[in-house]
């Protein structure tokens, strides 16, 4: 087993499985078309019971077109939604008009819905579950395939009004849903749910039970390191852990530790910088390392040894190599999969938003998808150079492009800027396809060629005319 960050378990079934599938094929595998189906159903639906209108109707290509715009959003952004199908030079995105109409895409935005109202779970999230299980299964149906694990709390933005919103000061996203996450070193979801507040029928700690839960679904225990922070961690987690064949690591608190007999943190504070005290149970260590602040980790699996060298700035000193004990290298290794991912959902974010309460865990979840799907890609084809962006672009095309390009009908067109419309420079009549003049609607073959318009010579004169 490897200690590199994030060296995948050895799974040469999936991966030569996989081997040569296009993006958008490996996309399918999370984003599967049984999702698109049920999205297709559900909203269809919503739209004739609920909302009464036996009028509309989507079909699976319609829902493949709108997904692949909502994606579009997140890596091109204009002021408005309405700016997406501009016709300005300065504004239009053609793809969006190609796509589907602006009054297509807000009715389906305005029906779509992931579950059914009358068959609704006892849950506060229970609008968005059926969704996020069905992402969730096909995350882990390939196996959890690698070595390091960390456990961690994610945050989707939401200033809206819900009772299973969170608030967490000092955070970059501090308003929102909370989320826990198992992820893998290089941000690859093997596991995650939304909280929504305390079960007053567990015991146990939030942080035990949360651990608990995130690993049910790892089977080859010896084949993984867990990882979480002091959030989690407690001298009675860690010893469970251990009972279940676990190996863990994790940064711990002063009053979880079990009562362990480390050197405090003043008597530690006076030593040299790289100075550190461990003990031991014969079942779990601590470790406390005098670094910027003062550290304490524990785990049932690594040890101080073998010391590592880091080079840390010491006061009268300069630069210089101080000792770090080896359990705190490998949680630096191991620890920060879950601000991978978070990362990678916050760059391409999609914009286009909604009332509804529901709508950002939505947009997450199909966002997230995307950070699946690429992982799971760079696993499968190690060789790969492909970006993020790249990956995702690739995505959002082909699902926009499922379809023959539709022509843009007529419409109105931008405005000219006062500045150029009264500049009386070059503004000459040629011969072009018949249309309607901008002035007074009637057909004409004539249209200004610095304005880009339809006009007649003696509606010319009055357009250019303050």
């Amino acid at each position: 087993m490897s200690g590199l960050l994030g060296c995948p378990v050895a799974d040469t079934t999936s991966s030569n499985k996989y081997l040569g599938k296009e993006m958008f094929e490996i996309f399918k595998l999370f984003f599967t078309d049984e999702i698109i189906s049920h999205l297709t159903e559900q909203t269809n639906l919503y739209a004739h019971r609920d909302k009464n209108n036996k009028d509309f109707c989507v079909d699976e290509n319609d829902m493949m077109k709108f997904l692949g715009l909502l994606l579009i959003s997140g890596y091109h952004s204009v002021p408005s939604e309405n700016d997406y199908w501009s016709s300005s030079e300065d504004l239009e995105i053609p793809i969006f008009a190609k796509t589907m109409c602006r009054e297509r895409f807000k009715s389906i935005k305005r029906y779509f819905h992931v579950a059914d109202n009358n068959n609704l779970e006892n849950l506060k999230v229970a609008k968005i579950l059926p969704l996020l299980h069905m992402l969730r299964n096909n995350c882990q149906k390939h196996g959890i395939f690698h070595e390091f694990l960390s456990i961690d709390e994610s945050m989707i933005p939401y200033r809206g009004h819900h009772s299973a919103k969170q608030f967490i000061r000092n955070k970059p996203v501090r308003f929102g849903y909370k989320m826990w996450m198992m992820c893998s070193a290089d941000g690859y979801p093997y596991n995650f749910s939304i909280y929504c507040g305390k079960d007053k029928s567990k015991k146990e700690l939030l942080g035990y039970q949360v651990v608990m839960d995130m690993l049910q679904p790892v089977m080859n225990k010896d084949e993984h390191v867990v990882f979480f922070d002091n959030f989690f961690t407690s001298h009675a987690l860690m010893i469970d852990l251990t009972s279940n064949g676990f190996r863990a690591c994790g940064t711990i608190r002063d009053n979880r530790t079990g009562k362990c007999p480390l050197l405090s943190k003043k008597e530690l504070e006076k030593k040299e910088r790289g100075s550190y005290d461990y003990r031991s149970d014969d079942s779990v260590l601590c470790s406390r390392w005098n670094d910027n602040s003062i550290v304490t980790v524990a785990s049932n699996y690594y040890g101080v040894s073998p010391m590592q060298k880091v080079n840390r700035w010491v006061k009268n000193e300069g630069r210089k190599a101080i000792n770090q004990p080896h359990m705190i290298k490998m949680y630096n290794k191991g620890m920060g999969g879950v601000d991978v991912c978070d990362q990678m959902l916050s760059t391409y974010r999609p914009r286009l938003r909604s009332k509804k309460w529901w709508w950002n865990i939505w947009s997450h979840l199909l966002n997230l998808s995307i950070a699946a799907s690429f992982r799971f890609y760079q696993h499968v084809n190690p060789g790969s150079q492909i970006s993020h962006k790249d990956f995702r672009r690739e995505i959002a095309r082909t699902l926009a492009r499922i379809e023959t390009p539709r022509k843009r009908e007529g419409g109105p067109t931008s405005s000219v800027p006062k500045a150029i419309r009264y500049d009386n420079v070059n503004h000459f009549l040629q011969e072009f396809s018949q249309g309607r003049c901008y002035v007074c609607k009637k057909n004409t073959r004539l249209k200004c060629i610095k304005c880009e318009k339809r006009l007649h010579k003696a509606c010319s004169i009055n357009f250019h005319k303050k």
